[in-house]
């Protein structure tokens, strides 16, 4: 006899959801460091403005009013991504959480099937020693 687990589609379920949990995980921390990279770029190139305007002995109103400009914009940026990554941290929790979730579920299952796995592992060797010894019984009373 073949054991077979009888809640097997739901496990293949909950593991499919973990996996599909792992890959929205993983896809969301990979924007998230994605976006990490875009802010420290914008960084560098805030410090090459700087760096440019001091390096000027003099400058015409006009100079001084594109270099401002270029650092509002460059301000501007940071903000806007300052807050997506905000966003983006929110929602990398959350997936964080769900994958939690859903291997939690998944491992329970698991757990579940291979503690019915094990019983019918049991009832079966007992099934084979009631055979076996019915065996020895009758045997026993042939050689007498």
């Amino acid at each position: 006899m073949k054991f077979q687990f009888p809640y097997q589609k739901v496990l293949d379920v909950k593991e499919k959801e973990k996996v599909l949990a792992e890959q929205e995980f993983s896809s969301i921390k990979a924007r998230a460091m994605e976006l990490q990279e875009q802010l420290e770029g914008l960084e560098q190139v805030k410090e090459q403005t700087f760096h440019q305007y001091n390096e000027f002995q003099r400058k015409t109103v006009w100079e001084m009013i594109e270099f401002q400009q270029e650092i509002e914009f460059l301000n501007q940026q940071t903000k806007r991504l300052e807050h997506e990554s905000q966003k983006l941290l929110k929602e990398v929790e959350q997936k964080q959480q769900m994958l939690i979730e859903k291997t939690q579920e998944a491992k329970m299952w698991n757990q579940w099937k291979s503690k019915t796995l094990k019983a019918f592992q049991k009832q079966m060797e007992q099934q084979e020693q009631a055979i076996f010894d019915e065996m020895a019984v009758i045997r026993h009373f042939r050689k007498i």
